[in-house]
C-alpha cells in the first residue's frame, strides 16, 4: 500500500510539473503575442506619419535649380504654408533621400518634438530648430533635430552617413528659408551624446548665440576631430552652418546622437 501511495504521489508531482511547464509556455506565448501586436501597431502608426507632413508639389518642368533672381515655385509653396502655420522657418531637403520636410521653430520650447506641421500629435514629430537657438537675429549655426524613425522617415537617413560611400553620394543639402534657397555641403559626420551638465567635454549642441570668430573656429576644430572619416572641405568664418542631429543607439546609449554638419556653399 505504501508503495502504491508513493507511486501515486510521484505521478501527481509529474502532472503538476507538466502543468507548470505548460502554464509557463502559455505565459511566454502570450507575452510574445502582446509584444508582436504592440510592435505592429507602432509600425503602422510610424508608417503613416509622413501623411501628416505637407508635401510641396512642383511641376517637373520647374524642378531644375532656379537661376539667380529667377522665380522659384518651391519658395512660393513654402510661403503659402507659412500662412497656415507661422512656426514654419524653412524647408530641408537632402537630395536623393526621403528627407524633404518643413522645419519648425518655437523659441524656448521643443513644441514640435511630438507634433506635426498641423500641430497634431505625432510620434515622428517634425524637424525643428533647437529651442535655445535664434532666428532673429539668425545664429551662424542652426541645430535641427529630427527623430530616428524605424520606418525610415524623418532623420533616420542620417544614420547612413556612417558609411563614407553614402556621404560621397549625398553631400548636398538644400535649406529653404522664407527669403530664399540656400545650398549646403557636408563637412563633418560624427557620433556623440547628450552629456551630463558637469562633463568637461565638447558639446556640439551648446554652440549657439556665439557669433565670434574664435567660437566658430573652436566648433569647426572639434567637429572635424570627431568626424568618422576625413572630409577635405571645411568652413571659414562667417559661413553659415547647419547641424543635423538624431538619436543613435548602436552603442547601447539612449543619449547617443548621430550628427551631420554642413556649411553654406551657395
Amino acid at each position: 500500500m505504501k508503495l502504491m501511495k508513493k507511486k501515486k504521489s510521484i505521478n501527481e508531482n509529474q502532472v503538476i510539473r507538466k502543468k507548470r511547464k505548460l502554464n509557463k509556455k502559455a505565459v511566454i506565448a502570450l507575452i510574445v503575442m502582446v509584444i508582436a501586436i504592440v510592435g505592429i501597431g507602432i509600425w503602422f502608426i510610424e508608417r503613416n506619419i509622413i501623411a501628416h507632413q505637407p508635401k510641396i508639389s512642383v511641376p517637373e518642368e520647374n524642378q531644375t535649380e532656379p537661376a539667380e533672381n529667377q522665380f522659384d515655385p518651391k519658395l512660393e509653396e513654402i510661403k503659402k504654408l507659412y500662412e497656415e502655420n507661422n512656426d514654419l522657418v524653412g524647408w530641408l531637403t537632402i537630395e536623393g533621400t526621403i528627407v524633404d520636410y518643413p522645419v519648425m521653430f518655437t523659441k524656448g520650447e521643443d513644441y514640435y518634438l511630438r507634433k506635426d506641421f498641423y500641430k497634431k500629435y505625432s510620434t515622428g514629430g517634425s524637424l525643428f530648430i533647437d529651442k535655445f537657438f535664434s532666428m532673429e537675429p539668425r545664429d551662424i549655426n542652426l541645430l535641427i533635430h529630427g527623430h530616428n524613425m524605424s520606418n525610415g522617415t524623418m532623420f533616420h537617413t542620417l544614420l547612413e552617413y556612417q558609411d563614407e560611400a553614402y556621404y560621397k553620394e549625398h553631400k548636398k543639402i538644400v535649406f529653404y528659408t522664407l527669403e530664399g534657397r540656400e545650398e549646403y555641403e557636408v563637412i563633418a559626420v560624427f557620433l556623440s551624446k547628450v552629456y551630463n551638465v558637469n562633463d568637461k567635454v565638447f558639446k556640439y549642441y551648446k554652440y549657439y548665440g556665439d557669433q565670434s570668430e574664435s567660437g566658430y573656429n573652436n566648433y569647426i576644430e572639434n567637429i572635424k576631430k570627431l568626424s568618422l572619416y576625413n572630409i577635405d572641405l571645411t568652413a571659414t568664418y562667417p559661413e553659415k552652418l547647419l547641424t543635423l542631429s538624431t538619436c543613435q543607439y548602436s552603442l547601447g546609449n539612449n543619449d547617443g546622437r548621430m550628427v551631420v554638419v554642413a556649411k553654406q556653399v551657395a
